[in-house]
């Protein structure tokens, strides 16, 4: 720990000193002729202030990165005819998201991937909502209902690691931030809308700009659904059923300027998400959050200002799943089905950011800063062994805190058209107040405190060779602490039992790529080649299977009696490597026709691995798909008329390491319409899964490695059929 954290301190007292090194080389004695600029792009504009909500550059142009960056505008969200924001984002290439919608899915089956580091084991995607962590703070997964359309602005995406020297844990992957809508006129706008399965949506929002100093925002949006029955018919009985849902959104926002200096602004959100017969009838969900953001900015001169943010939230999880009784794939009609689970956890949240922005000379893009975040949990976890069954009970309560110290600058080498950018993190983790007690036998394992710290450097170089093509290249250190699920949550069913595993060591990574992006009149195309070597990769791990003396010290430990025999267990099972290609490009041949389209080839596998019987090397991680496809377009053939389309392909892919499920592939088309009639009034449909392709998005479960023996008891799920949606956008 004293050895990481001197080098961090180190290496950022060496940094403080380079802006005064360039200042230095810039001056000139007096007299002498003015130097000749520098001639790579923009290499004497003053500073860019950052907008009023943070950014994922965190104040730097997303298309000023030596990394593969999207942005989603709000004119192209609209137009898109995905509907709900999960949906949109597992549009964006090389972003892979379940493509079972999320209101069909449970709140912990929704992970977020990029460049294969993010699975329901696993999650190493940064997502965030105005530079604020929304990964659920106990499973890092998303709850996507808790965004809605109408509130995003614009969607920024960082594929790659390149941006954890700003954001540090969990942006391994990528960074996802959703920025939402700031008020730019005093007005109300409604949206309503309705579709296939029952599925309604009501959004009103007003907004009211006082002065040019004060700007204030409201809005309410519900959404609902039936659902769709994700069981194949084959295998449904009465007890099997669509999974309902509904969500409810509150959002306020304000933003102050009190003179030409100074921005701030205050914006709290609620939300409260309920499942309903979640493939069982009796299975539910409810996911509630909320979250108070203060940030600004505060310009000190024409090329430097210090931002800051301070946010505060919490929320609870809440879960009751299902045992199915006899039923299996080859016993339909069984419907002695029982409640095994039902789940209470809350949390609470706390963190914030201060860095400042300056450009010396030729160093531009200076960020220097901290970050911090603090997580609280407890968890309420009752099983049942059976319908009439005293329940096992768990409590368990953990404290995770992560802190960060950031650098990073861009210098634009005088006379040659290269910027080199480098950045520097320290990252800091401490894992505390932990502890697990089994209810019924009153045994309380009191869990030791933990701690990390990781030096993460990284280097990147962008060469512009012409007007139309630019190089780059980046390496990179990163580093991802455990989640808090994966170190503190036991679970008990049948005689499986998943122990905790408070032994739990960080994940780090040393990253490289290299890419091109070439732009010539209307037409652009990118391409990067990434390749990753992750240390201590976790993955979920049967240790005992069928074993009574082996699963002995686990069982003795939770205080639970012998009759549990097979025991999972999140570990550290070895090193693993994350290589591919992404081709994204596209091309506009007229101001009212444009199209994109991406390839993406991901290979992700262990190369060592500490459970060779159990964790093969060389084989594909679950939950990554070897390739993807994606494809759009937008045609305005009048002002008052937008038609789009969007498709993603891609292969069968293996939906877990041991390679027992394989999910079905499958090529998506989506339709939408958007028409204008008068000025303030949309009117708009659209149609996904055109061609109602019929897959399973969660495949049969195999007895063995790549097997043909199916296991009954696991039932398959269905991806999302066609579904139409029509609606209505007024303003006011």
């Amino acid at each position: 720990m004293f050895s990481v954290r001197a080098a961090t301190f180190a290496a950022f007292a060496a940094l403080g000193l380079i802006p005064a090194a360039v200042k230095a080389q810039g001056a000139l004695p007096a007299g002498s002729p003015a130097a000749s600029p520098p001639t790579s792009p923009a290499a004497s504009a003053t500073v860019n202030l950052p907008p009023i909500t943070v950014s994922a550059g965190r104040g730097s142009d997303l298309e000023k990165l030596d990394v593969s960056t999207t942005v989603v505008t709000r004119e192209q969200i609209e137009a898109m005819p995905e509907t709900g924001v999960d949906q949109i984002v597992n549009r964006i290439p090389g972003v892979w998201l379940p493509t079972i919608p999320s209101g069909q899915l449970h709140p912990t089956a929704q992970p977020v991937n990029i460049r294969g580091f993010g699975t329901s084991t696993t999650i190493n995607t940064l997502v965030m909502v105005d530079g604020v962590p929304i990964n659920d703070p106990y499973f890092r997964t998303i709850n996507w209902s808790a965004i809605p359309k109408n509130a995003v602005d614009r969607i920024e995406v960082i594929r790659g690691g390149g941006a954890t020297s700003l954001w540090g844990n969990m942006a391994m992957g990528g960074v996802i931030n959703i920025v939402t809508r700031e008020p730019t006129k005093t007005g109300v706008a409604a949206d309503v809308s309705y579709g296939s399965f029952n599925t309604s949506s009501a959004d009103i929002s007003t907004t009211l700009v006082a002065s040019d100093q004060l700007k204030l925002g409201l809005s309410y949006n519900h959404m609902q659904s039936a659902g769709y029955n994700t069981t194949p018919a084959q295998y449904r009985n009465a007890n099997l059923v669509p999974t309902a849902s509904k969500a409810d959104n509150v959002a306020f926002s304000a933003f102050l300027t009190p003179n030409e200096s100074l921005k701030l602004y205050a914006k709290a959100y609620f939300n409260q998400t309920y499942e309903d017969g979640l493939t069982w009838t009796y299975a539910h969900n409810n996911w509630s959050t909320y979250r108070l953001l203060l940030g600004g900015s505060y310009k000190i001169d024409d090329r430097s200002s210090v931002n800051f943010n301070a946010w505060a939230g919490g929320g609870s999880f809440g879960t009751i799943n299902v045992a199915s009784g006899a039923y299996t794939l080859n016993n339909i009609s069984a419907t002695n089905q029982f409640v095994s689970q039902i789940e209470t956890a809350p949390n609470s949240e706390q963190g914030g950011s201060v860095f400042y922005e300056a450009n010396f000379g030729a160093l531009r893009d200076v960020r220097i800063g901290v970050d911090a975040r603090r997580i609280v949990i407890s968890d309420y976890n009752n099983l049942y062994a059976s319908a009439t069954a005293a329940p096992t009970s768990f409590v368990a309560n953990g404290e995770h805190r992560l802190q960060g110290l950031f650098a990073q600058g861009t210098y634009k080498v005088p006379g040659i058209p290269l910027d080199v950018t480098i950045g520097l993190r320290g990252d800091f983790w401490q894992a505390m107040n932990a502890n697990v007690l089994t209810v019924n036998t009153g045994t309380n394992n009191p869990v030791a405190n933990a701690n990390a710290a990781s030096f993460d450097p990284r280097l990147g170089l962008k060469y512009y060779v012409t007007d139309e093509l630019v190089l780059r290249g980046a390496i990179y250190r990163n580093f991802s602490a455990p989640g808090m699920n994966q170190m503190y949550r036991s679970f008990a069913s049948g005689t499986s039992y998943t122990a905790i595993n408070p032994n739990l060591q960080p994940m780090t990574n040393f990253g490289q790529e290299i890419g091109f992006d070439f732009q010539w009149r209307e037409f652009n195309l990118s391409g990067t080649f990434f390749n990753n070597n992750l240390d201590n990769f976790i993955d979920f791990v049967t240790v005992c299977n069928a074993n009574a003396v082996c699963a002995a010290p686990f069982i003795t430990a939770a205080g639970l009696s012998p009759a549990f025999t097979t025991v999972r267990q999140y570990q550290n099972v070895g090193n693993a490597t994350f290589r591919g290609v992404e081709i994204i490009g596209g091309w506009q041949p007229t101001k009212e026709l444009k199209f994109g389209a991406s390839f993406v080839s991901t290979t992700a596998y262990l190369t060592s691995s500490n459970y060779p019987t159990l964790i093969r090397t060389g084989v594909q991680l679950g939950q990554v798909p070897t390739t993807m496809v994606t494809a759009s377009a937008e045609w305005r053939p009048i002002p008052e008329l937008v038609l789009s389309a969007s498709l993603k392909s891609f292969p069968s892919y293996w939906n877990d390491t041991g390679h027992t499920q394989l999910n079905e592939g499958a090529t998506l088309i989506d339709l939408g319409l958007t028409y204008s009639p008068i000025k303030d009034v949309d009117i708009y449909a659209s149609v996904q899964n055109l061609t109602n392709v019929q897959y399973l998005a969660s495949g049969y479960t195999v007895t063995s490695f790549e097997g043909t023996t199916v296991n009954p008891s696991a039932i398959p799920a269905l991806g999302m059929p066609l579904t139409a949606t029509a609606g209505l956008r007024v303003r006011f």
